[in-house]
């Protein structure tokens, strides 16, 4: 893994990174490289992993089932 400098804000990134992570400027592919699952879509220019989805994505589920236990133990 090799540093390199990102060509929007010069901040330095590896040259295995899909996006910046100073400024979220997308990083060119390799031909015959896909980016799934490693990115998922682009939301204002910046990307997200699929780590940090599925991540979020939990966190919210428990969040909400932790919500609704001390509800229901409120409610008792």
């Amino acid at each position: 893994m090799t540093l390199m400098s990102c060509p929007d804000c010069q901040g330095k990134l590896s040259d295995k990174a899909f996006a910046c992570p100073h400024c979220g400027f997308p990083m060119v592919q390799q031909k015959g490289r896909s980016a799934w699952p490693g990115v998922i879509g682009g939301v204002a220019g910046t990307y997200i992993s699929s780590q940090a989805l599925i991540a979020m994505v939990l966190g919210s589920v428990m969040f909400i089932a932790f919500a609704a236990i001390m509800i229901a133990a409120i409610m008792r």
